[in-house]
């Protein structure tokens, strides 16, 4: 008898799964989960405590925070209400095309606070928060289903990334850090929302990222991705992709695109969409993008070379035009992964590309085609990935012990790295010397900005060396004669060049006329170097001259408040007081707490015998600051005019405790 075969069944081949993370339940902790936050955020702090030494520096700083005009008045009898009223408006709450309003408003608390601007109370509060959105970063993660060891290495990656620190350690960037805190938390409370089924919950939860998502956009316009980065959160809770999706953000898409609006208005007031400089199409554009988001990609493993400014090559090098097959590669990557359902690898390259795209300079703002600090938000994407697949691969105790010791390693990297960065914006000198070694001599821009660094400090032999090499560098510039000659007249004024002060004043004449050869087709530029050209003329003696020159800037410019302040200088020496009472009066419109042209006005005016004028002008002169002795006197001379003896024997004593000397005739009439 035969013997009856029994056929076996073949089972066709299954693809290989794809590693999922372990899903934690809502709002569980895994044992031990805090400790290791805990411990990213003491890394993370350590690692940036010498930032708290730094102070600012003149990119961007000043016109965000000390010449702010809304920042100024703080202590100075404006009230709060004004103040938010002003930092909150459109127009004057915009600094340099940017309307971020709430991190000025952080500065206004910060300065009220401390009496001025504590440059070690602005780096804390940067790092505090920068702390804060690393929590957050890590709560989201948690909240994905990562385990407390990919949670440890994603927040670490976040925290002590080097290309984080220009976020951080720059003052400015405040809007970096704070709208991230933002972000990110709306983004934990969104999968709150999509996780709980209780509908008051729901709609709590709703609510509070909507008010998240204000604040965010508040502080930065970059928080207009926020919808698109919840549809990333979509696809890795495997939601269905359809137009529900799009619907339930609907206040979240009409708040980004009113924001967008509103900073492009603010832009395109400030001339920063302009691209008269580059004059790149729209294929050279598209370029610039793809190649910048390679770069970016290529920074994250190597962050080298680090610099607060990338300009534009011009012309741009073939490589640049390579860029977009590069970036057509990378996307036919994401599909493929899309098809084997590798759903970490397309949840970090589409919240990093979401975030990242309005960032590429296709249309340009701005003096660069790159910039660190975009990257802050982004790199989440990349982190997310990074924290995942230690996850998945240190399960194998194989390979944990190697994969710890890798860890190990890229956390001293990139925490050496980032020390060493920190030190970079320590001041002015650090930052611009740091740009110069990349740059050389074929930027004249940095050398400008140490220069002008330099000069702040009062190292006038080293300002001028380095605006000669500006110069030499782009001879067509007038902003640079300009400098360098406010460099000479500052040398012959300030008493210690005597010998040289002549031939000071002369070079400073020199390049500003120089400089008015150069400015033929900008008006702001030729009014400044009219003005600074009319002062050198007044130093000089020719008053006529300094007039005609000074009235000339301020025809192109009537903005230009030191044209008046100079102007007033050059009446009051021609006896002509009140123009130069008239020229004050315009000055104090543009900077109504400036202590000393109050005090100048307010003498001018008791010379006058105008002194219940004279008083009120002094009187806001002390306001200002306290300390100027020379006010004291000068309205105790106004009482004594006036004949409230009383209040003039309190400001005298006041004069003397500051240590005013006075005239024979002030300790007169002390002793009448």
């Amino acid at each position: 008898m035969a013997k009856k075969v029994i056929p076996v069944r073949t089972q066709k081949p299954q693809a290989k799964q794809p590693i999922k993370p372990k899903m934690a339940a809502p709002g569980a902790e895994s044992s031990g989960r805090l400790t290791f936050i805990l411990a990213v955020l003491a890394i993370t702090a350590l690692c940036y405590l010498p930032s708290l030494k730094n102070g600012l520096v003149n990119w961007d700083d000043d016109p965000n925070i000390t010449e702010n005009p809304n920042l100024q008045r703080i202590g100075h009898g404006i009230t709060w209400g004004e103040t938010i009223k002003n930092i909150f408006d459109v127009d004057k709450g915009a600094v340099i095309g940017n309307y971020n309003p709430l991190p000025i408003l952080t500065f206004a608390v910060e300065k009220a606070i401390a009496g001025d601007f504590n440059t070690t109370l602005i780096h804390f509060t940067n790092l505090l928060l920068h702390l804060l959105t690393v929590l957050f970063a890590m709560r989201l993660l948690s909240a994905m289903g990562v385990g407390k060891w990919g949670v440890f290495v994603g927040g670490l990656l976040f925290g002590i990334h080097p290309m984080r620190v220009e976020s951080v350690a720059w003052a400015t960037e405040r809007k970096d850090v704070l709208f991230a805190v933002f972000f990110f938390a709306a983004l934990v409370y969104y999968v709150r929302w999509l996780k709980t089924e209780d509908r008051s919950k729901k709609t709590r939860f709703y609510l509070i990222m909507l008010a998240l998502a204000i604040l965010s956009l508040f502080s930065k316009v970059q928080a207009v991705t926020l919808p698109l980065s919840m549809l990333a959160l979509d696809y890795w809770y495997r939601r269905p992709l359809n137009f529900k999706l799009i619907w339930e953000k609907i206040p979240f898409w009409v708040l980004s695109l009113i924001f967008g609006l509103i900073n492009l208005y603010t832009l395109k007031q400030q001339g920063s969409t302009n691209d008269d400089v580059t004059n790149f199409n729209i294929v050279d554009r598209l370029c610039i993008g793809a190649y910048s988001f390679c770069v970016y990609g290529y920074k994250l493993v190597f962050p080298y070379p680090m610099s607060p400014l990338y300009p534009y090559p011009k012309p741009l090098p073939i490589y640049v035009y390579l860029a977009p097959i590069v970036f057509a590669a990378i996307c036919f990557g994401v599909w493929r992964l899309w098809k084997q359902d590798r759903r970490i690898w397309v949840f970090g390259i589409l919240f990093f590309f979401f975030n990242v795209m309005f960032l590429l300079q296709v249309f340009g703002a701005g003096q660069g085609y790159l910039a660190d600090r975009f990257t802050y938000v982004p790199y989440f994407g990349f982190f997310a990935i990074a924290a995942v697949l230690y996850e998945q691969y240190s399960a194998d105790p194989r390979r944990r012990q190697s994969l710890q010791i890798a860890l190990g390693v890229v956390g001293i990297v990139c925490a050496a790295w980032t020390v060493r960065q920190i030190g970079i914006w320590k001041n002015g000198e650090t930052l611009w010397t740091h740009v110069i070694k990349f740059e050389g001599a074929s930027n004249s821009l940095p050398y400008w900005n140490r220069a002008q660094y330099f000069r702040g400090q009062s190292n006038y032999p080293q300002a001028l060396k380095d605006y000669t090499e500006a110069i030499n560098i782009n001879k067509e510039k007038p902003e640079l004669y300009n400098s360098r000659g406010k460099t000479y007249f500052d040398m012959a004024m300030s008493g210690n060049f005597q010998a040289q002060a002549k031939d000071l004043a002369e070079k400073a004449l020199a390049d500003y006329t120089m400089g008015l050869s150069k400015a033929s087709k900008d008006k702001v530029a030729r009014a400044e170097l009219y003005v600074n050209r009319g002062a050198a003329y007044g130093a000089a003696g020719n008053i006529e001259q300094s007039i005609q020159d000074i009235t000339e800037g301020l025809k192109l410019n009537p903005e230009n408040k030191n044209g008046y302040f100079n102007r007033s200088i050059a009446y009051y020496n021609a006896q002509k007081f009140d123009l130069a009472l008239a020229d004050y009066a315009e000055y104090l419109k543009y900077d109504p707490f400036n202590a000393n042209v109050l005090y100048e006005s307010g003498m001018l005016l008791r010379s006058l015998n105008r002194n219940e004028e004279a008083i009120e002008n002094l009187s806001k002169a002390i306001k200002a600051q306290p300390g100027l002795g020379i006010a004291w006197l000068e309205r105790a001379r106004a009482y004594t005019q006036a004949g409230n003896k009383a209040a003039a024997m309190q400001d005298y004593q006041r004069a003397k405790q500051l240590g005013v000397k006075l005239d024979q005739k002030d300790v007169q009439m002390m002793g009448k």
